[in-house]
């Protein structure tokens, strides 16, 4: 089974041990405006289980397009605002990776 081209976004966030929880607790409330975005595909936020600082949100796009004109959009923004601020500065963007190119995927 074939499965189509996809393009992946991984944004590597660190929040304080404590804050931890409610950060993930704000990605299961969020408002779900991605979800309408043409190629969105899923959004999943992982946790490690060697640093409960460390949250790390794994988007993934039909294309690298797609992916962009969200990052430009008004409900990304509005996604965003909803958190409480004081979380939000609490939260440190480390690393911002991408899949350089779109890849198929042949096996699942």
């Amino acid at each position: 089974m074939t499965v189509p081209a996809m393009y992946v976004s991984v944004s590597r966030l660190r929040v304080a041990i404590e804050r931890s929880d409610e950060l993930i607790a704000a990605f299961t409330q969020r408002a779900g405006l991605v979800e309408g975005h043409d190629g969105f595909i899923d959004l999943q936020v992982w946790r490690s289980d060697r640093d409960p600082a460390e949250v790390l949100m794994v988007s993934r796009w039909r294309n690298r397009d797609c992916f962009t004109a969200y990052l430009k959009s008004e409900d990304h923004r509005v996604s965003h605002e909803r958190m409480d601020p004081s979380l939000r500065r609490a939260i440190k963007l480390e690393r911002l990776e991408h899949l350089q190119q779109t890849y198929e995927v042949l096996a699942q």
